[in-house]
């Protein structure tokens, strides 16, 4: 093992999660051990979606995983929860780094939370460079909704971010826009590389009809799947799929996932008695690609605003399987784009119920005569080079040498 490749990677968010950054940081973490990089995990115990950590000795093969924060609990307000994160990620970060200092030649650091990556700059000798990759732009998020304490916390926010993003060497954004808004909002120039989100589901063997009972085949499907926040506008998500169903009693609409906001969604849409809306919990991987197959139509909605804040990862992976897309996001933001250069998916750049079901309606009947097969086709011919970890493997194998 070379001396130059002592990696030291740090983020709460880790395999055996499911979805989101957990995932992204679990297939990037074995592209690295794959490339013969000595990789030390620093993280959690698996805590998202339900934000409740759980006890694994789950390690993936050539790693070492160093797990805390046990014994955290999490409020259920989204702010004071991502200041604990913040504050306990914070000193536990510091607390390891104290007596293992000299042990690393590179730190990968995924933000958010930001704020460990201040003391491990401190703690870690000057020639160790450290990588931010950043998922989520928490001040550009946050200053989407309208008002005045809206407005305070997303500066105080900002000011926090660009204060940690300035202690590392370089930057990775998921998207040329992400990259524009770090140089803009965050007045911090040139010191990025973009590399997109990649494909991350594994190739290991796909259960097959599980899924049938409660996505016949004599049904069409419209599905969300992932993570739920407020950058997705859950409530105005369910409004959506409620006028889906009541207009097109052939096509059912589906929320897969979990964690308090949606388990919050889930009972409001049962105490006030909106039928045609199905809620199911996460699908393990193995039955991923049953859901691929058997979803008319995946939708990827953003909050208005805060497309230069953050990129869906969960797109390479339903592009790549074919999947028809649908998004709600800003209309000059890189999502829109990106889907509206292949014709398996769509963007609609407004939240309003009639103009997003009128035109849902129209997506369904245009991608009716396409075939999975030819969507994978054009997937590969347009946009397979852009969803790849090559590029960032070799980024981090370059920077740790």
């Amino acid at each position: 093992m070379s001396y130059q490749n002592r990696v030291l990677f740090i983020s709460p968010f880790f395999s055996p999660e499911k979805i989101s950054t957990g995932k992204y940081n679990s297939y990037l973490v074995d592209a690295l051990a794959a490339k013969d990089m000595e990789v030390t995990v620093l993280t959690s115990y698996p805590l998202y979606p339900d934000w409740v950590a759980e006890y694994t000795d789950v390690v993936p093969a050539k790693v070492k995983v160093v797990r805390g924060g046990l014994n955290v609990k999490y409020p259920k307000s989204q702010i004071v929860r991502r200041i604990v994160l913040e504050l306990w990620f914070s000193i536990y970060v510091l607390r390891f780094l104290i007596t293992k200092r000299k042990n690393f030649d590179c730190v990968v650091a995924i933000f958010p939370p930001v704020m460990f990556v201040y003391f491990t700059r401190i703690i870690l000798p000057k020639k160790v460079k450290i990588i931010g990759i950043i998922h989520d732009f928490l001040g550009v998020m946050a200053n989407a909704k309208p008002g005045k304490i809206r407005s305070i916390i997303a500066y105080v926010i900002s000011k926090i971010e660009r204060i940690c993003f300035k202690q590392c060497t370089s930057l990775v954004c998921l998207s040329n826009s992400m990259a524009k808004a770090l140089d803009i909002h965050y007045k911090i120039p040139k010191k990025s590389e973009v590399f997109y989100p990649f494909v991350s589901l594994s190739s290991g063997e796909k259960v097959k009809s599980v899924l049938n009972a409660i996505m016949p085949n004599d049904k069409l499907h419209v599905v969300y799947s992932g993570a739920l926040g407020e950058k997705q506008k859950p409530y105005d998500l369910l409004n959506f799929f409620s006028r889906v169903s009541k207009d097109r009693g052939d096509i059912v609409c589906h929320f897969f996932s979990q964690g308090p906001l949606f388990e919050q969604v889930k009972a409001y849409a049962s105490n006030n008695f909106i039928a045609g809306v199905e809620f199911h919990e996460l699908v393990p991987e193995e039955n991923l690609n049953e859901l691929f197959e058997r979803s008319t139509v995946h939708i990827i909605p953003q909050a208005v605003g805060t497309g230069d804040g953050a990129f869906p990862s969960k797109l390479p992976n339903l592009l790549a399987n074919g999947v028809p897309v649908f998004s709600i996001c800003d209309n000059e933001s890189e999502l829109s784009h990106i889907v509206k250069s292949i014709d398996y998916a769509t963007a609609v750049n407004t939240w309003d119920v009639d103009t997003l079901t009128e035109e849902l309606f129209d997506f369904v009947g245009r991608i009716d005569d396409t075939s999975r097969e030819n969507n994978r086709k054009e997937y590969e011919l347009k946009l397979q080079s852009k969803f790849s970890v090559n590029g960032l493997v070799d980024f981090i194998l370059k920077q740790s040498s």
